[in-house]
């Protein structure tokens, strides 16, 4: 019997599907199942039922919804977190999970550099006051005159760092998982936690969120945040303790923040709240939204599906426990 794939993403772009030609020209066959995205619970556990691979968007897969997918071998994330996936439960089951790391970091990284800009140099008051008639706008300040904070720098934080640098930033960075001569061959500047939050005009969020990561960024990383300064974040919406940012905002302590994401999404409650401040520009979890990037995603989750269900070790493998369970070479 051949093995189906299942796809909750998108997968057609410039009128071609390069991810079904991939499965389909390796053997299997494939099922793309549009609708509301993500999955809401339900429908996800209906829909998992008999097939051996998912390309997934942000569904959760839980032991609830992965209930009925007695056939599963394959979670292939169709991006780089992967929050929503219970790790241990899908190791439990023998099931691979995948991500796409640096598919969407160019994408992700100039949708950075865009909000950093929207921010410090106030395009979106300066784009309402020529339509209201004001014609006029707060002063700013040029970006090589400032000094950008990166937490945490793997594929996308590191084509932020190039792209910073290409504007005449000084760029710092913290992330104790990089070897810092690495940082510095970006042209990025290794320093501490408390240095980064001291001396930077810009801090970009760029970090997976787990537990340990919940609201990173708190009251206290805030006061700690040097006066008149700007946060950027198009990681996770929870990273940030938003009722601690709305506090900053609305104090002036924080001269603005350009947010992708947000806790809860669409926004309600305190996220929306926080994204209609006048001093915030706020987007819909949008930073991968290029064609060329979900193309790269699409291709690299494919690839991973392939290998797995032809009996190899997939590139990007999240769970490397479960590897010892099964027999891939």
């Amino acid at each position: 019997m051949t093995d189906t794939v299942l796809g909750s993403c998108a997968i057609e772009f410039r009128n071609k599907e390069p991810a079904r030609e991939l499965i389909e020209e390796a053997g299997f066959q494939f099922l793309y199942s549009p609708g509301k995205a993500p999955w809401p619970d339900d429908e996800t556990r209906e829909k998992l039922a008999g097939f051996a691979a998912i390309i997934a968007g942000g569904e959760n897969f839980t032991p609830r919804t992965m209930e009925l997918a007695e056939n599963l071998k394959i979670i292939a994330r169709n991006g780089v977190g992967y929050d929503s996936v219970q790790l241990d439960a899908c190791t439990e089951r023998g099931i691979v999970v995948t991500n796409t790391p640096g598919a969407m970091a160019d994408a992700v990284a100039d949708h950075a550099m865009a909000l950093l800009l929207a921010t410090v140099r106030n395009i979106v008051p300066g784009d309402q006051s020529v339509k209201s008639g004001n014609y006029s706008v707060e002063i700013s300040e040029d970006l090589c005159s400032m000094t950008l904070g990166l937490f945490g720098c793997g594929h996308i934080g590191a084509e932020v760092v190039r792209r910073a640098r290409g504007f005449k930033m000084r760029v710092l960075v913290h992330d104790p998982y990089i070897d810092p001569e690495k940082l510095e061959e970006i042209g990025a500047v290794p320093v501490s936690r408390q240095k980064i939050l001291a001396e930077s005009d810009v801090i970009s969020l760029h970090l997976p969120m787990s537990d340990e990561n919940a609201e990173f960024v708190n009251a206290d990383f805030l006061a700690t945040m040097k006066p008149g300064s700007y946060l950027i974040n198009t990681a996770r919406g929870k990273l940030i303790d938003e009722k601690a940012l709305i506090d900053a905002l609305s104090s002036e302590h924080l001269a603005g923040a350009g947010l992708d994401c947000q806790a809860t999404e669409p926004p309600v409650g305190t996220s929306l709240e926080l994204v209609q401040m006048p001093r915030v520009v706020a987007m819909p979890h949008s930073a991968s939204s290029t064609t060329t990037a979900r193309e790269r995603m699409s291709i690299v989750a494919a690839e991973s599906i392939v290998d797995c269900l032809q009996g190899r070790i997939p590139k990007f493998v999240v769970n490397r426990q479960v590897l010892e369970q099964l027999d891939l070479t």
